[in-house]
C-alpha cells in the first residue's frame, strides 16, 4: 500500500520545495477541532506530512468509515476537499457551470487500491461534478448530489498551493456579510455577525501576496498560546468563504492546511472589532 501511495505521489505535480518540505516531516500540532484523515491527505499530496499518514486515511482505524471523513475527490491529478465553503442552494443553480463527470466512492476500507490518480476517485457516491462559474476549476468545484434522500451541495477546494491561488478564488468581488466565533463556540454554531469594511477588503486582497507557511514556521508563541477566530466571509455571488483568524496577524486557510502572514492595520482593525 505505501510504495502504491508513494508512486501516486510522485505522479502529482508537486514542486521541488514542496517535496523538500515532505521529507522534513513536518507534522502539525494535534488539536481538538482538527478535522479527520481525508485532510491529513490532502496535506499530504502538497507536500505537508508524511506517506504515513496517508496509508492510515486509506485503511481507517477501527471504527472510522469513510462516511465520517471530510469528502474528498481526485481530479485531473488534483485534491479536492470540502472544509469550510459554501455555497446556497441559490448561488449554486446560477453558477452551476459545465459538467465533468460524476464522482466513484473508491475510497471504501474493502478497496486495497490507492487509485489516486484516478479522475473523480472519492469518498462521494455519485455526485455529479460541475464547473463553478467564475473560478478556475484548478481551485474550486461544485459537487452536487443526494444523501438519504436530501439534495446536498458540495464546494470542493483545491489542495495545492499556486502563486495565484487566492485571486483565482475572487475575493476581490464584493463582501455580502460576515459573521464570526471562537474555537469555544464552534460546536454550538453560535456566530456573531460583522460589518463588512475597508479593513476587510484589504485583508482579503492582501492574501494573494502572502505565501504559505506551516506550523513550524510560526513563532512558537503563535501555536502554544494563541487566540483564534473562525470567520465566515459571504461574497456577491453567494460563496461563503471560511477563514481561522489567529493572534498575531495570521490566517489559516483549512483546503491548503497553510498559514499566511497578514500581519498590518488592517488584521489588527479586525482583530480588535472581534474582541
Amino acid at each position: 500500500m505505501k510504495q502504491q501511495l508513494e508512486s501516486a505521489l510522485e505522479e502529482l505535480p508537486v514542486p521541488d520545495s514542496v517535496h523538500a518540505r515532505m521529507e522534513q516531516g513536518i507534522r502539525r500540532t494535534k488539536r481538538k477541532h482538527r478535522l479527520p484523515q481525508l485532510i491529513l491527505a490532502a496535506g499530504l499530496l502538497i507536500g505537508w506530512m508524511q506517506v504515513d499518514r496517508i496509508e492510515s486515511w486509506m485503511d481507517p482505524p477501527t471504527g472510522q468509515t469513510t462516511a465520517s471523513m471530510v469528502p474528498g475527490l481526485v481530479y485531473q491529478g488534483t485534491l479536492y476537499t470540502e472544509t469550510g465553503t459554501t455555497v446556497s442552494e441559490a448561488a449554486a443553480q446560477q453558477l452551476r457551470g459545465r459538467k465533468l463527470g460524476m464522482s466513484e466512492n473508491t475510497w471504501t476500507e474493502e478497496n486495497e487500491t490507492a487509485r489516486l490518480n484516478d479522475s473523480f476517485a472519492s469518498n462521494m457516491a455519485d455526485y455529479t461534478i460541475y464547473e463553478l462559474d467564475g473560478y478556475a476549476p484548478t481551485v474550486r468545484l461544485l459537487a452536487i448530489g443526494r444523501e438519504e434522500g436530501k439534495q446536498m451541495i458540495r464546494i470542493l477546494d483545491g489542495t495545492t498551493f499556486q502563486a495565484d491561488y487566492f485571486q483565482k478564488l475572487r475575493l476581490d468581488q464584493g463582501i455580502k456579510q460576515i459573521s464570526y466565533q471562537t474555537e469555544r463556540t464552534r460546536e454550538t454554531e453560535q456566530k456573531k455577525p460583522l460589518a463588512p469594511s475597508a479593513a476587510w477588503t484589504d485583508l482579503l486582497t492582501g492574501l494573494s501576496k502572502a505565501v504559505p507557511l506551516s506550523s513550524a514556521e510560526l513563532p512558537p508563541d503563535v501555536l502554544n498560546d494563541r487566540q483564534i477566530q473562525i470567520v465566515d466571509v459571504t461574497m456577491t455571488d453567494g460563496v461563503t468563504n471560511q477563514f481561522q483568524l489567529l493572534e498575531g496577524g495570521y490566517v489559516l486557510y483549512e483546503p491548503l492546511h497553510a498559514y499566511f502572514d497578514v500581519k498590518g492595520t488592517a488584521f489588527e482593525t479586525i482583530w480588535q472589532s472581534m474582541r
